[in-house]
C-alpha cells in the first residue's frame, strides 16, 4: 500500500519504510535504482565496501580512536539505515539472496563490544539491528530459509521486549516484529506459538491506534494484515469461532482502504471460507451482501448455493448487520437434504428470524413467491385491469391496498402447492416467525411429514420476534397429512405451558342459571407471550383415520387452552371416537363432518362429551347418523347445559331420527340448530320440529333446508314461528312453491316481530311467491335471500313493494333470476327519490340476472348509499363499467365485484 508521506515523523517513518506499507516514493525509487543494470543481480561493491568502511571506524570508536560524538552517531545510523534500504530493494526487487548477504554484513555495525557505547541511549543500536534482523528474516523467508528468518525474529523480539515493563522501542516497531515472527512460525507449523506473538502484536496495534496519530488508512492496513496472520493461525489450528472473529474484523479494516489493500479483504475471505465452512465465492457474495458492493447492489440471489448450515449462518451474519440489503432470492431444486431434519429446522428459523429482524430487507423471494418480511400475509402481485385504467384513481387502489389492515387469519392457501418440500419449510419458517396475525391458513399446500416437521419446530419456538405475534388458530385442510405427520404435529404442544388452574365440571355452580351467557371472562385473558395453537383444522386429509386423530386428540390434551378442533372428511370412524383427555381442556368447538361415525361413533361421542363442560358449538354433519345415534345425542342435549350450536345435517335421522332429536333441543339451552337434509318428511316431524322452536326458547337460528315436507310441513313451522324466539330461519331446496308460501305465512309468520333473516334459495317460488313474501313478512326483515328461485322482470313493481314495506331490509339476495335489464328499476327509483332514512338497503346481491350494460347503469343512483353491489355474470363490458365509473357515484361503496363479467377486453380501449 503506498500512501504520501506528509505528516508523519521521521522514526515513524523509518519503522513504517520497513514494513508493507509504502510512505512517498523512496522506496519505489530505491527499487528501480537498483534494478538497473550497474546493480541488476549484482553484488553492490561500492556500497557494501562503504559499510565494511563504517564498520572499521566503529571499531576505530571502540579502541577510543575516534571520538564517539553526535556527529559520528548520525553519520552511523544514516549508513545503517540506508544499508538497510538498500538491501530492501533487493528484496523489493526479487533478489532475495542479494539482500540476505548485505543484512548479514551490516550486522557487525548494529552492536558493539564495548559497553560503553552498546548502553549509548542515543546509538540506538537495538533499533538498527531490529530493523537489520527484519529485513534478513524477510528475505530468508523468501527463499525458505525458514530457521535462519526464525533465528532473526527471535533475536529481534528479545531485543524489544529487553526491558520488560519500561518498553525502550517504538511500539509500532514492537508490534511489526511480533507480527513477522508469528507468520514465519506458522510457515513451519508451530501454529500455537505463532498464534500467541499474533494476537499479541495484534493486542499492541489496538492500544497503539487509540493514542499514535497515524493515518486511517495506516491503522487500517496493519489492523488488516495482523487479522489475516492470526485468523489463519486459527484455521490452522481448527479454532473456528475465532477465526470468522478474525476474518469479520478484518474485513472491516479493509473497508477503509478500498482498491488499495494489496489483495487483503481476498485473502480474508479465503482464510474465513475455510473457518466458516463455505465455498469462498459464497462468502465473497455475502461481504458484498452485508456492504451494499457488486453490480446488483441490495439484491442477494441464494439460488445456486446449497443452502448448508454453515451457509445459512453467514447469511444470518450478515442480515443481522446490513444496512443496504433490500432483497433475497430463495430457490433450490435439490429437495434431498443432507442434514438431520431437526437441525436443519432450527437453523431455518432463526434465518427467518434475521430476515423479519432486517429492516433494511424489503422483499424476500421463495421460490418465485415474494413476501414483504415484514407482512407476510400481504401479496405482492402485479396491478390488475382495474387498477391500471383512467378510473384507477375513482376506486382508489391504491389507498385500499396501501392501507390494507392486518386480517385476523393469514391466508396461504395454495400458495406454497408446487414448491418442494426444502422450499415449502423455508417459506413455513418466514410465514410462522413473521406472523402478525391470529392464524395461519397454509390448507392445499401439499404438507406432508417433511415439511411439517419445520411447522412444528417454528410453532414451537418460544423466542419470538417484537412485533410478532404466536398463532393462535392452525387451518392445514387438504394436505398429505396422514399417521405418521398427525404424529409430528401433535408434538406442537409439547413445549405448551399454559396456566395451571382447577378444573371445572359441568356441575359446578358456575354453570348454575341455563339462560346465562357463556361468560369469556371465566377463561384466562389471552397472552402475547402464551405460547400453543388453541385452534387446529386438519379437515380433508383423509391419510389420517383413526390413529392420526388419536393422536392429535392426545397432544391436545396436554394443553389446557385448548378451544377449537375441527376434523371434517379425515376418514375417521368409531374406533377413533374415544378421546381420551378432552375434558382437561377448553374445549370450545368439535367439528367432525363427513366422517363415518355411524351411530356407535356418535355414542362413543356423546360419552365424552358429557365431561367437556365448556363445549359450546358441536358440528356432525353427514356422520352417517341414524335413529340409534339421534337419541345419544338426545341425552346429551338434555345434560349438557352450555352447549349452544348444533349441526347434524347431510345424516339419515328420517322422521323418526328428527323426533328423538328434537325432544332432546327442546329441553336444551341451544342457540343455532341445522337439520338440513335429513330426509325428514312427514307430518308428525314437521309437528315435531314445531314443537320445539315453541319449547327451546333460547334457540334463535333453525336450518331446515333440503328436507321437503308433506303438506302440513310448512303450516307446522310457520305456526311455530310466532311462538318462538327464532332470528334466522333457512328453507333452502325444500320445493316450495308459491302456494307453501302462503301456507307458510298465513300460520303466523307474518304476525311476528322477532323474524330477521329468511333464506328460500332454490324454491321455485315465482313472481307470485315473492309478491306474498313482500305483502306478509314483518318489517323486522333484514336479510332476505331469494336466490335460483324463478323470479322474472315481472317482479318489478313487488320489489318496490318489497323494499319500501321493509325499512330494516339491510341485504337483499336476487341472484340468478332472469330480472332483465329493467328488473330493478322501480326499486332503483324510489331509493333514489327517498332519504336514505326510509330504507336500509346497503347489501345488494344481483349476480347472474341478466342486467348487461343497460341495467349495470340504471342501478348508479343507489351507489352512492350501497356498501356491496354483485353483479357477476350479467354480459357486463368496459363500456358499461366506463359509463359507470364516470357517474362518480360510488360513495361509500365497499365492494363491486364483477367477476364472470367482460371487462378489459383487447378491442376496447378508455380514454381520460
Amino acid at each position: 500500500m503506498k500512501i504520501p508521506k506528509d505528516g508523519v515523523e521521521d522514526l515513524l517513518y523509518e519503522i513504517m519504510y520497513f514494513s508493507p506499507v509504502e510512505l512517498g516514493d523512496e522506496r519505489y525509487t530505491n527499487k528501480l535504482y537498483f534494478q538497473t543494470e550497474i546493480y541488476h543481480r549484482t553484488w553492490p561493491t561500492l556500497m557494501a565496501d562503504r559499510m565494511s568502511h563504517q564498520i572499521e571506524k566503529l571499531k576505530h570508536c571502540e579502541m577510543g580512536i575516534v571520538a564517539f560524538d553526535d556527529e559520528f552517531r548520525k553519520t552511523h545510523r544514516e549508513a545503517v539505515i540506508g544499508h538497510c534500504k538498500m538491501a530492501l530493494a533487493y528484496l523489493d526487487a526479487r533478489e532475495a539472496r542479494i539482500a540476505m548477504k548485505l543484512c548479514e554484513q551490516c550486522m557487525p555495525a548494529t552492536k558493539s563490544s564495548e559497553p560503553r557505547l552498546q548502553t549509548d541511549p542515543n546509538a540506538e543500536f537495538d533499533f538498527l539491528r531490529i530493523i537489520a534482523l527484519s529485513v534478513l528474516a524477510c528475505a530468508a523467508r523468501r527463499v525458505k530459509f525458514f530457521q535462519k528468518a526464525i533465528d532473526a525474529l527471535a533475536e529481534a523480539k528479545s531485543l524489544c521486549l529487553a526491558g520488560g515493563d519500561s518498553i525502550q522501542q517504538h511500539p509500532l516497531l514492537i508490534a511489526l516484529t511480533l507480527l513477522n515472527l508469528s507468520a514465519v512460525l506458522g510457515d513451519i507449523d508451530h501454529d500455537e506459538h505463532g498464534l500467541r506473538w499474533g494476537l499479541e502484536a495484534l493486542a499492541m496495534m489496538y492500544n497503539l491506534f487509540s493514542t499514535l496519530e497515524l493515518p486511517e488508512m495506516v491503522q487500517a492496513y496493519y489492523l488488516s494484515l495482523a487479522c489475516h496472520n492470526a485468523a489463519l493461525l486459527n484455521v490452522k489450528l481448527g479454532r473456528w469461532g475465532d477465526a470468522q472473529e478474525l476474518v469479520d474484523e478484518g474485513i472491516e479494516f479493509t473497508k477503509i482502504l478500498g482498491e488499495n489493500d494489496d489483495n487483503l479483504r481476498s485473502k480474508l475471505i479465503t482464510i474465513g471460507a475455510q473457518a466458516k465452512h463455505v465455498p469462498e465465492v459464497f462468502l465473497a457474495e455475502a461481504v458484498n451482501a452485508l456492504n451494499g458492493w457488486s453490480e446488483e447492489r441490495g439484491v442477494w440471489n441464494l439460488s445456486f448455493w446449497d443452502f448448508s448450515l454453515f451457509e445459512m449462518k453467514e447469511v444470518i451474519r450478515v442480515l443481522q448487520s446490513t444496512l443496504t440489503l433490500n432483497k433475497i432470492i430463495i430457490d433450490q431444486k435439490d429437495d434431498d437434504r443432507r442434514y438431520e431434519s431437526s437441525v436443519e429446522n432450527i437453523h431455518l428459523s432463526d434465518l427467518m428470524k434475521a430476515v423479519v429482524g432486517c429492516h433494511c430487507l424489503e422483499i424476500i423471494t421463495i421460490a418465485g413467491i415474494d413476501f414483504y418480511p415484514r407482512k407476510v400475509w400481504r401479496r405482492v402481485k402485479k396491478r390488475g385491469f382495474l387498477e391500471t385504467r383512467w378510473y384507477a384513481s375513482a376506486l382508489n387502489f391504491a389507498e385500499v391496498l396501501g392501507g390494507a389492515q392486518t386480517p385476523e387469519t393469514g391466508n396461504y392457501d395454495g400458495l406454497l402447492l408446487e414448491l418442494n418440500h426444502f422450499m415449502k419449510k423455508v417459506a413455513i419458517a418466514l410465514l410462522v416467525v413473521a406472523n402478525e396475525t391470529e392464524g395461519i391458513n397454509l390448507s392445499n399446500n401439499g404438507i406432508n411429514l417433511t415439511s411439517i416437521s419445520m411447522l412444528v419446530n417454528a410453532l414451537s419456538d418460544a423466542e419470538r420476534l417484537p412485533r410478532t405475534r404466536p398463532c393462535r388458530q392452525l387451518i392445514l385442510r387438504s394436505n398429505d397429512i396422514g399417521v405418521a405427520a398427525a404424529q409430528e404435529l401433535a408434538k406442537i404442544w409439547d413445549a405448551a405451558e399454559p396456566p395451571v388452574e382447577e378444573e371445572v365440571s359441568s356441575g359446578s355452580d358456575e354453570f348454575a342459571d341455563e339462560d346465562e351467557e357463556f361468560d369469556p371472562t371465566l377463561e384466562p385473558p389471552e397472552r402475547d407471550d402464551l405460547m400453543g395453537v388453541t385452534s387446529l383444522d386438519v379437515s380433508h386429509n383423509t391419510a389420517i383415520g383413526d390413529e392420526g386423530f388419536q393422536a392429535i386428540v392426545h397432544g391436545i390434551s396436554r394443553y389446557n387452552c385448548f378451544k377449537v378442533l375441527t376434523a371434517n372428511a379425515i376418514s375417521l370412524t368409531a374406533g377413533g371416537c374415544l378421546m381420551e383427555g378432552l375434558e382437561q381442556t377448553r374445549l370450545d368447538t368439535l367439528s367432525l363432518n363427513q366422517n363415518n361415525l355411524g351411530c356407535e361413533g356418535v355414542t362413543k361421542l356423546c360419552e365424552v362429551l358429557a365431561r367437556c363442560a365448556r363445549l359450546r358449538v358441536l358440528e356432525l354433519e353427514g356422520c352417517g347418523i341414524q335413529q340409534e345415534g339421534a337419541k345419544a345425542l338426545r341425552e346429551l342435549l338434555r345434560s349438557h347445559l352450555k352447549l349452544q350450536e348444533i349441526s347434524v345435517a347431510h345424516n339419515k335421522l328420517c322422521d323418526a331420527g328428527a323426533i328423538e332429536f328434537c325432544s332432546g333441543v327442546a329441553e336444551s339451552s341451544l342457540k343455532s340448530v341445522n337439520l338440513a337434509y335429513n330426509e325428514i318428511v312427514s307430518d308428525a316431524a314437521s309437528e315435531s320440529v314445531g314443537d320445539m322452536m315453541r319449547s327451546c326458547h333460547s334457540l334463535l337460528k333453525l336450518v331446515l333446508s333440503g328436507n321437503t315436507f308433506d303438506h302440513m310441513g310448512p303450516s307446522h313451522i310457520g305456526k311455530a314461528i310466532e311462538h318462538s324466539r327464532v332470528l334466522t330461519l333457512q328453507l333452502e331446496e325444500m320445493g316450495l312453491t308459491a302456494d307453501s308460501m302462503m301456507d307458510f305465512l298465513d300460520q303466523g309468520a307474518a304476525e311476528t316481530q322477532d323474524l330477521q333473516e329468511l333464506m328460500l334459495n332454490k324454491n321455485p317460488i315465482g313472481d307470485e311467491g315473492l309478491a306474498i313474501i313482500a305483502e306478509s313478512l314483518s318489517i323486522g326483515l333484514k336479510n332476505l335471500r331469494i336466490s335460483h328461485c324463478g323470479l322474472t322482470h315481472n317482479s318489478q313493481a313487488i320489489l318496490l313493494s318489497l323494499v319500501s314495506l321493509s325499512p330494516n331490509l339491510q341485504r337483499l339476495d336476487l341472484s340468478y333470476n332472469d330480472l332483465g335489464p329493467k328488473g330493478c328499476a322501480d326499486m332503483v327509483k324510489w331509493m333514489d327519490q327517498n332519504d336514505k332514512e326510509s330504507f336500509s338497503l346497503c347489501f345488494l346481491e344481483l349476480s347472474g340476472c341478466n342486467l348487461t350494460d343497460e341495467g349495470f347503469q340504471l342501478l348508479v343512483p343507489i351507489m352512492g348509499s350501497l356498501r356491496y353491489l354483485g353483479v357477476r355474470d350479467n354480459g357486463i363490458t368496459s363500456a358499461g363499467l366506463q359509463g359507470v365509473m364516470s357517474a362518480n357515484k360510488m360513495v361509500k361503496l365497499q365492494t363491486l365485484d364483477l367477476e364472470g363479467n367482460h371487462i378489459g377486453e383487447p378491442n376496447w380501449h378508455g380514454s381520460r
